[in-house]
């Protein structure tokens, strides 16, 4: 995966990420929108055959990387459980 940020301020971000699709996509909105501060989480593939997405996150005041990385940790967290049961 290859993140590039296109555009930052203080309560918002909006990335380039080359290398996923919406199996991660999807899961990382779903877990920052499950974030209070976290004001809208969306992506967008432009193009099906091209690996590139573009990922948008607004908070109401909260760093949107914090928020981002937060999410992150929680999927790590559900995946070691899902994968402590097998």
């Amino acid at each position: 995966m290859e993140i590039k940020i296109v555009e930052m301020d203080r309560d918002s971000v909006k990335l380039l990420i080359k290398g996923e699709d919406h199996t991660y996509l999807n899961l990382l909105q779903h877990y920052l929108l499950e974030d209070d501060c976290v004001i809208i989480a969306k992506y967008n593939i432009p193009h099906p055959l091209q690996d590139k997405a573009e990922f948008f996150v607004k908070t109401n005041g909260k760093d949107p990387l914090v928020a981002i990385k937060e999410a992150n940790e929680r999927i790590i967290k559900v995946c070691e459980e899902l994968l402590s049961q097998i």
